[in-house]
């Protein structure tokens, strides 16, 4: 059984705080007796922050609060005569200090709020349980505001914490069966795990079922003989062996066969090809005798014209069909195809040129100097071709 959590007491808590607020004026660092009072997410964020300032207006007392207003209204409340030392208990003295409620966000997280009048302050503390650099378990500061802010601090608090531990309680059991509406289950089955399962496997089913009632077909002009309509039912509810059943797939027609025995001959027609279309260009009919070698002879027979098979030949400037024309045609085209790379050529030795000056310029290589290396290289190059040459 978890440990009751005590109330805090501000006679205990208050003090220290208090005493360590006003140095927020004479130094952009917190004192080293402010840490171990604040929460770990506080304390965090303080030292983070603190680290990184570098002018009074990014003081450490701004950081205690998470509320823009309350940070910015905070060092006046502070600043004020009230935090003045008594001259007796060179304490901060404070009269009306009450916890005025308590608020539980979640199983580890309970806040508890201490008004001070007087002083103007509110201090909202957090239970922390294990925080070894703040000396254990106990209450922790978790926020500090000027007392006229309430728009930050919230409405939900309570005056015991077992009443914020019972609003907590309702507020979880009260989204309970919304939350389950809005997911499509019942208070009946917890989570809706039998219902969702349910769907999921009728889903499966539907799923698996569509393969089993797909028919097979051919390009032919009739489906091709498939397993029978049982054969199709679905997997769960077969009850024929295993081998009579895949020996029905021994009568599928394949879909890459190009001979189906179940497609009508008739009504495809006869073929086209026959095997001897091509037989009269392969195989010349022979040549019919002269009519002026045998004056004597009859009448010669009609002449069947025979299908020949006419191959493309490349047209030169010596074939038949050509022009002169083409042949000037083309020369006309190599000439400009020939004039167009050389001024290409042209326009790129010129850019080179160019970018090559302009790099001489960039490190101090006179235009002269440059016209120099130019020449220089033109006459190596002469003087290469001619050793190449002889």
């Amino acid at each position: 059984m978890a440990n009751p959590i005590p109330p805090p007491t501000p006679q205990t808590l208050l003090p220290p705080l208090l005493a360590c607020l006003p140095t927020a004026f004479a130094s952009i660092r917190p004192p080293p007796a402010l840490l171990p009072l604040l929460s770990p997410i506080l304390r965090q964020r303080v030292q983070l922050l603190s680290d990184s300032a570098s002018s009074p207006s990014d003081s450490w007392l701004l950081k205690l609060t998470w509320d823009r207003t309350g940070a910015e209204e905070l060092p006046a409340v502070v600043e004020s005569e009230a935090f003045e030392l008594h001259p007796v208990s060179n304490e901060i003295e404070f009269d009306d200090a009450r916890i005025a409620g308590y608020r539980r966000l979640d199983v580890e997280t309970l806040h508890s709020r201490i008004d001070i009048g007087d002083l103007r302050l509110t201090v909202i503390y957090l239970w922390c349980m294990g925080d070894t650099e703040g000396g254990g378990d106990g209450w922790r500061v978790a926020e500090v505001l000027p007392l006229e802010i309430k728009e930050s601090i919230g409405r939900e608090w309570k005056i015991s914490i077992g009443e914020a531990d019972e609003a907590t309680q309702q507020k979880s059991i009260s989204n309970t069966p919304a939350a389950g509406l809005a997911n499509g289950t019942s208070a009946d089955e917890p989570n809706g795990i039998s219902s969702i399962s349910a769907i999921d496997g009728a889903e499966d089913d539907d799923y698996w079922a569509q393969y089993d009632n797909a028919l097979t077909s051919t390009p032919g002009p009739q489906p091709s003989p498939g397993p029978p309509a049982d054969a199709r039912a679905p997997r769960h509810g077969r009850t024929m062996s295993d081998a009579a059943y895949y020996s029905q797939y021994a009568q599928v027609q394949p879909d890459m066969d190009n001979d189906d025995p179940s497609a009508d001959r008739n009504a495809i027609g006869e073929s086209s090809l026959n095997g001897d279309t091509i037989a009269p260009t392969t195989h010349p009919a022979p040549s019919q005798p002269d009519s002026h070698l045998d004056s004597s002879a009859k009448s010669p027979a009609p002449i069947l014209l025979q299908p020949t098979t006419e191959h493309p030949r490349p047209h030169t400037a010596y074939s038949d069909d050509g022009s002169s024309s083409a042949v000037v045609d083309r020369l006309e085209d190599s000439a400009s195809m020939q004039s167009q790379t050389e001024l290409a050529v042209r326009q790129h030795v010129a850019s080179t040129m160019k970018s090559l000056h302009r790099l001489a310029r960039s490190t101090g290589i006179g235009t002269a100097e440059f016209e120099g290396m130019i020449k220089t290289e033109v006459e190596m190059l002469r003087f290469e071709e001619g050793m190449e040459e002889s």
